[in-house]
């Protein structure tokens, strides 16, 4: 298994652990989407491995496209999980500016 292999392989188990791990179901999806493009990556290279030499040039401007592709989806995942994170912090501090109880305040400060 060469480097990039071993790298995309990585990449998409860290995406299914995210994935595994997503509360939200906006940013499930942006994983999901994400974790697609990736599969369609690793799918190219090892159809390039098997691939006759007319083919090979055709299959790596795939490759290309899909690389092109997993960054997009990757800034996508990035957006949707600031504005998930922003939306938690909001919702907490909204929490504790509602709590009257000066005790659960600090509780919910923690």
């Amino acid at each position: 298994m060469g480097k990039r292999s071993a790298a995309i392989k990585a990449k998409i188990a860290s995406i299914k652990a995210k994935i595994a791990k997503a509360k939200s179901p906006e940013k499930r999806a942006a994983l999901k989407a994400q974790l697609k493009v990736a599969k369609k990556i690793a799918a190219l290279r090892k159809a390039l491995k098997k691939a006759p030499e007319a083919k090979k040039l055709a299959i790596r401007a795939k490759i290309a496209k899909a690389k092109a592709q997993l960054k997009s989806a990757t800034k996508t995942v990035q957006r949707v999980t600031k504005k998930v994170d922003a939306k938690r912090v909001a919702k907490i501090q909204a929490k504790i500016a509602a709590a009257t109880d000066p005790k659960r305040k600090v509780a919910l400060r923690k």
